[in-house]
């Protein structure tokens, strides 16, 4: 008996809060085709410009790096190809003490 009044008690609690969650969504109004459409075509067209301008960033970077490295290059061909020996090797020798703690931790535990 006491089940049942529970039963009945939480069903009308949840049938409370149903009826309130309905009540605060049935005020929106979905818009209509056309404010999609223009909301599609406005994002469409900024995502162009935002891709624009990434694409330009992108080739204004890369010929900076690439003037600067023939630049370098061309006046000192000694730091130049000492550069390109070091970010080999620097890169070469972080990978091996990452190797090297990992094989450390793994042996601890």
């Amino acid at each position: 008996m006491e089940n049942e009044q529970d039963q009945e008690l939480f069903l009308q609690k949840l049938t409370g809060e149903l009826h309130r969650l309905d009540a605060q969504y049935d005020d929106l109004n979905p818009p209509s085709i056309q404010e999609l459409e223009r909301l599609i075509a406005s994002e469409a067209v900024r995502r162009n410009r935002q891709a624009r301008k990434e694409l330009l960033l992108f080739w204004l970077i890369s010929l900076i790096l690439l003037s600067s490295c023939l630049a370098v290059l061309s006046s000192a061909p000694a730091i130049y190809w000492v550069v390109q020996a070091l970010i080999p090797v620097v890169g070469l020798s972080g990978l091996a003490v990452a190797h090297i703690r990992r094989r450390r931790e793994g042996a601890e535990d």
